[in-house]
């Protein structure tokens, strides 16, 4: 697909970080108010210019940043329940269980609930993933792009890394942090699309309306990186040290 493999040619565009300072994190939750409010309007109760909740309270947050632009592209977080509360919900227990008839969750029934995070709130700005039949994908509006900035052919095949850049960066966070379990609301036919580069999540519940057809999918932590493809490989280990750095 690309003259160049996957770290290259990410690295070329992006830069991706874990946003930790005041500035950073608001700059996820903008991006996000974009996505979810302002365009797709999931969200209706949100101050201007920020989309945040209770499960920020404890997350870790990634931001995808446009080289050439300096535009915020892309940002997820990971939601890891503390230690000091177990009554601490992940977003798909407040939202989701109350409509799934039927979850398979027994392999969490021994496992300590701060070693258990949720991949959520993916986001990318529609700019960069402007391909049919994701129009109503949270992938956000076109803010922050110069009117005049050019897109060569080159670049826009970068576009759809940033996705999966997002999903290693949750891997690594997850490694990380010694996290055994990653569960995500997402759409059977994505999950689908994730298996061929060796990201294989395990889908353990029927698929509901939620946005769209969402099921909910696990991948335990030695799955997270053991299924890569090989030009994955480099490609994650280019995520996970910039995320360090």
């Amino acid at each position: 697909m690309f003259e160049q493999n996957f770290a290259q040619h990410f690295h070329s565009y992006f830069s991706i970080q874990i946003a930790d300072t005041p500035e950073l994190i608001k700059a996820v939750h903008k991006l996000r108010y974009d996505v979810y409010c302002a365009e797709l309007q999931y969200e209706k109760d949100c101050p201007l210019d920020c989309e945040i909740d209770s499960f920020d309270e404890y997350s870790k947050f990634v931001l995808v940043t446009h080289r050439p632009t300096g535009v915020y592209a892309g940002c997820v977080r990971l939601v890891i329940p503390p230690a000091s509360n177990r009554n601490a919900l992940m977003p798909f227990e407040a939202n989701c269980l109350p409509m799934i008839k039927s979850a398979d969750l027994s392999f969490l029934a021994n496992q300590d609930r701060h070693h258990i995070g949720e991949l959520s709130r993916l986001s990318v700005l529609s700019f960069f993933r402007r391909r049919a039949g994701e129009e109503n994908n949270p992938y956000g509006f076109n803010l922050g792009i110069p009117p005049d900035y050019v897109v060569d052919i080159d670049e826009k095949r970068s576009y759809p890394l940033i996705a999966i850049a997002l999903y290693m960066a949750s891997a690594s966070i997850a490694i990380n942090n010694n996290i055994q379990f990653v569960l995500v609301m997402m759409e059977p036919r994505l999950a689908k699309h994730l298996s061929r580069y060796g990201i294989c999540f395990m889908q353990i519940s029927e698929a509901i309306d939620y946005h769209g057809e969402r099921a909910l999918f696990y991948i335990d932590n030695p799955t997270l990186v053991a299924n890569f493809k090989s030009e994955l490989e480099e490609f994650y280990q280019l995520v996970d040290s910039q995320l360090k750095s």
